[in-house]
């Protein structure tokens, strides 16, 4: 299987998934129901989830997945963010979809705007092409229709078990150094907003990452909890996790002590979550592309 076909499976495995989390995310429903079912059919059709699914609800950018016992459901009205990633031997397909929890117009304005600068960004990518570009493109689109794109969240490069590569793909006109490469996949991202138009960070950390370069040393920084640390690395390598996925290891509440221990020694990263700056409502759109010597395919549509 070449490189193309691992992404496009991934990316089969994510537009499954999407599909049966937008017929499950209704008011009043667990969020935790809807992460692990839609986390479950991404096991079944690829190498597992590339991150842990993330539910973000209408001023939450990104950056929520559910907690073990999460209690939370979904409210009544807002638009929810539905961001999910699958691999296949470490090629990741990444794909987010809006879904609006009741009928508003506002919302599902901001939601189309959201979609079609997303839409018009795939159409103008082929290799070659520099990623501000795109940016440009997202920003006027997202503009014209009355809102304002988030000039802090884009999209980026897509590396073998690494979800952030450290290619940014802006979603404003902004002059960044990198352009579409053939060989490589990239996920297009565009968050809309009718609110300040950047995010800031919250509190809550439900995402981690092991750092593929640690500290010098740091193992005795860590001492009996390098344990976790090699549970980490055999489980998911470098990729996202949730700590759901460990609680058969340690109860939450240690679990989370020991989490929060080894983010403080540089061992793994966290990711807490993004809110609106001014609490304003968001939307997202995003698909993965993998870019040919001639042209560009979208690989989780």
């Amino acid at each position: 299987m070449d490189e193309f076909e691992l992404y496009k499976r991934a990316g089969e495995a994510v537009k499954r998934a999407l599909e049966k989390g937008k017929e499950l995310i209704k008011p009043g429903v667990s969020l935790l129901e809807v992460c692990e079912e839609v986390e479950d059919i991404i096991r079944k059709l690829s190498d597992g989830p590339a991150f842990p699914c993330n539910i973000s609800i209408s001023y939450e950018a990104a950056h929520y997945s559910p907690i073990p016992n999460d209690t939370k459901k979904f409210p009544e009205k807002g638009i929810v963010k539905l961001d999910l990633g699958a691999h296949v031997q470490g090629r990741i397909a990444d794909s987010a979809i809006s879904v609006l929890l009741s009928p508003n117009p506002k919302h599902e304005k901001l939601s189309n705007a959201v979609k079609e600068a997303l839409e018009k960004a795939l159409a103008r990518a082929k290799p070659g092409l520099p990623v501000s570009a795109i940016g440009t493109t997202i920003s006027a689109t997202i503009k014209k229709h009355g809102f304002k794109p988030i000039r802090n969240l884009g999209g980026h490069g897509l590396s073998p078990y690494i979800v952030h590569n450290g290619v940014s793909i802006p979603n404003v006109p902004e002059r960044l150094p990198f352009k579409l490469e053939p060989g490589r996949a990239y996920a297009i991202e565009p968050f809309g907003t009718n609110g300040a138009g950047y995010v800031v960070e919250g509190k809550e950390v439900t995402i981690y990452s092991l750092n593929p370069r640690p500290p010098r040393n740091w193992e005795l920084k860590v001492g009996e909890d390098k344990d976790l640390v090699d549970i980490i690395e055999q489980r998911f390598k470098t990729l996202p996790f949730s700590p759901r996925w460990l609680v058969d290891v340690y109860p939450y509440e240690k679990l989370k002590e020991k989490l929060s221990k080894l983010v403080k020694a540089g061992v793994l990263y966290h990711y807490p979550i993004l809110i609106e700056a001014k609490k304003g409502e968001v939307a997202q759109w995003e698909h993965t592309i993998f870019v040919f010597e001639d042209r560009v395919e979208v690989t989780t549509r």
